[in-house]
């Protein structure tokens, strides 16, 4: 008879966790799916791009469910800023915990690769620097510098605009740039991607200074 009962309240508190899902597991669940997804896309990506990438699921999420969200008593403003987004941030961070902690593991922790190539980068509010050799140029319509860093990572950076170093660089000819080394500064920004219809993050060209 105890075994029965032990069956019936622990089918019972199954269902009671089912029914109570806060939208906050919602939106936990649809950030772990994506990331589960799109291995392939994000596997490359370095672990800043990665966090952005997380910053921007969640907040697409949040705005999806701005209003069950408000129910539950979670008000997203977007206007409010970082400090807003890091507060709801850190709460679907947990939530995640329960259905990806593999993924929330990888964006923890730090490959050796990674530390090697953050010494290697000086960070101010701006801008990131990185070293290396220029590998080629791609692209038609939005063109792309392909440079081989320090570490012996390829990194690829869209030139979007016009930026300190750039005429240097078209008097120079992209034939004669391969192989010359730059010390090149970025910035990560967001472009609308119509192959995976939506935001993706890119770095773009601020400043190219040749060392050579």
């Amino acid at each position: 008879m105890k075994s029965i009962i032990f069956v019936l309240i622990f089918a019972l508190s199954i269902n009671l966790v089912g029914a109570q899902e806060s939208t906050l597991d919602k939106v936990a669940k649809e950030v772990c799916a994506y990331f589960n997804d799109n291995t392939d896309e994000l596997k490359g990506l370095s672990k800043a791009d990665l966090t952005a990438k997380l910053g921007v699921q969640m907040i697409q999420r949040c705005l999806k469910y701005k209003e069950e969200l408000k129910q539950d008593g979670f008000e997203f403003d977007i206007s409010k800023g970082r400090e807003e987004g890091k507060k709801i941030g850190a709460k679907i961070g947990v939530s995640m915990i329960k259905f990806c902690p593999d993924v929330l593991m990888s964006l923890a922790g730090k490959k050796l690769d990674e530390e090697i190539e953050d010494k290697k980068e000086q960070k101010n509010d701006d801008y990131t620097t990185v070293k290396g050799k220029i590998k080629k140029f791609t692209g038609k319509e939005i063109f792309m510098l392909e440079l081989k860093d320090e570490g012996g990572k390829t990194q690829k950076f869209v030139w979007l605009s016009n930026f300190e170093g750039s005429d240097i660089l078209l008097e120079l000819g992209y034939d004669k740039a391969k192989g010359k080394t730059i010390q090149l500064h970025y910035d990560n920004i967001e472009i609308f991607s119509p192959k995976f219809r939506e935001y993706i993050i890119r770095k773009r060209i601020k400043k190219i200074e040749f060392l050579d």
